[in-house]
């Protein structure tokens, strides 16, 4: 062969694949590249998240009924007391002194009322023998009246003598029980979780401590507060603030999952036991009240504690105080909510509200939500690819796909994911994003899968997906 013919014969074959990457070029180029995903079968569980507080199940502010300097302090915080059990004592000197001063004082009040006793029998006397002169017609009456109102004068005056020897009686039952009082005991059993008072500090009746700012050891804000709280730490539970776009969904009985703020690597299992039917104002939003009980823990992550703690936590120490943190010595026993958790401590909960056991889900990214057009009501939709009528453009390459817009039926959704309860199949493929180009197909349009991105160190995430 010439090499005319064969330069001839070459420039053909170089046409033919040049017309042929143009067609695939621009078939490709016709199909938008997309993301695409499977519909997956597996449980969807939708959360509520709420934040609280750590609380006892009952929670009793301490404070004398007296006022007085502090003289003794019986318990220090992590005590367990029972009811009746000496928390502190006032110094009972002054009290004494003033119940010595009024049994004095019944004593003299008793003695006025004998002495008007006395009178009182004098007048009454004096009155029939004067009402036998009058009768003899000896008396005048004038004379006569002013014996009646001696005997008149004279009761009045027991009368006076005999309340005061009451008045001074209760007082005196008061100050006898005011220096009972002094000696403050435990209401309830419980333990000990906040000792704000010393000895020498003075204490009000009723309020509390005196102002002061480092009053209660922090208990306080520069104003009074109880001198002992005792606390009932056999039952914890959350009070947390639930929004009121959610509060329909939260229902006592729910299972409920909570995460201390200063405890990173524990869990803890809860029950929602009431649910607020009264909303309050914070900060332009409703919140409602709802509590869950704490009922255990769990592992949630690696925490760490001291072999010798935790085995003995039984035995010797019947306080049940909080076992030791460390970083590396690994137990077997997850320690009890009451060891770790503390009265006080800042919460976040996931309420459990709706639970499908074998769902249909798909990427939340992939559904475009209900809306209002030109053309109607939009209902919720996903971008389903027609596999089958996938058709190669270039073998090893690309392949180009035929889709439809379907209406859905959504369900509860978890993190990136969300159920489906009609409207597809296990096992077919939708659209997932981008969402600039998710927004645009419509039926019979063509789709390409497209390439995985290669991560660049320290390059931004793609926000495509992201919604305006």
């Amino acid at each position: 062969m010439s090499k005319t013919r064969v330069a001839a014969l070459l420039c053909v074959v170089l046409a033919v694949v040049a017309g042929v990457l143009t067609f695939v070029r621009g078939r490709t180029e016709a199909a938008e590249a997309v993301r695409i995903a499977t519909v997956e079968q597996r449980g969807v569980t939708s959360r509520v998240l709420a934040q609280g507080k750590v609380r006892a199940k009952t929670q009793v502010e301490v404070s004398s009924e007296v006022g007085g300097r502090v003289a003794v302090v019986n318990v220090e915080v992590g005590d367990v007391v029972k009811a009746g059990d000496p928390l502190f004592a006032l110094d009972g000197e002054q009290l004494r002194n003033a119940a010595d001063q009024l049994a004095a004082a019944i004593a003299g009040a008793e003695a006025v009322l004998m002495r008007t006793e006395v009178a009182v029998k004098e007048a009454e006397r004096g009155l029939a023998r004067d009402k036998g002169l009058l009768d003899k017609g000896v008396l005048a009456d004038d004379a006569f009246k002013l014996s009646e109102s001696r005997v008149a004068s004279a009761a009045a005056e027991r009368q006076s003598a005999l309340a005061n020897v009451e008045r001074t009686r209760i007082d005196l039952s008061r100050a006898k029980d005011a220096l009972r009082r002094a000696r403050v005991t435990a209401p309830q059993a419980g333990t000990v979780v906040a000792v704000g008072v010393e000895v020498g500090r003075v204490v009000s009746s009723g309020s509390g401590l005196s102002a002061s700012p480092d009053a209660a050891l922090g208990l306080g804000f520069g104003g009074a507060s109880a001198p002992v709280i005792i606390a009932d730490l056999s039952e914890l539970t959350v009070k947390l603030d639930v929004d009121e776009l959610d509060i329909s969904r939260v229902h006592a009985g729910q299972r409920a999952i909570v995460k201390a703020q200063g405890i990173k690597d524990l869990d803890f299992e809860g029950v929602v036991e009431k649910v607020g039917l009264l909303g309050k104002d914070a900060m332009g939003a409703v919140l409602f009240s709802v509590e869950v009980k704490i009922t255990g823990s769990h592992p949630g992550g690696s925490l760490k504690l001291s072999s010798s703690s935790s085995s003995s936590s039984s035995s010797s120490n019947p306080a049940n105080k909080p076992a030791t943190i460390e970083g590396a010595v690994p137990v077997d026993v997850v320690p009890a909510p009451r060891d770790v958790l503390r009265p006080g401590m800042s919460a976040q909960a996931e309420i459990e509200v709706e639970r499908l056991e074998q769902a249909l889900v798909v990427p939340l990214s992939s559904v475009l939500e209900a809306s209002q057009t030109d053309d109607g009501e939009q209902p919720d939709r996903v971008v389903v690819v027609d596999i089958a009528a996938g058709t190669a453009v270039e073998a090893g390459r690309d392949t180009v796909y035929v889709v439809n817009v379907r209406p859905v039926k959504l369900g509860p959704s978890e993190g990136e994911a969300i159920a489906v309860v009609s409207g597809l199949q296990v096992g077919e493929r939708v659209v997932e994003g981008p969402y600039r180009v998710l927004k645009t197909l419509a039926d019979g349009d063509k789709v390409r899968q497209e390439e995985p991105k290669k991560k660049v160190p320290g390059a931004d995430a793609d926000h495509d997906q992201a919604k305006p």
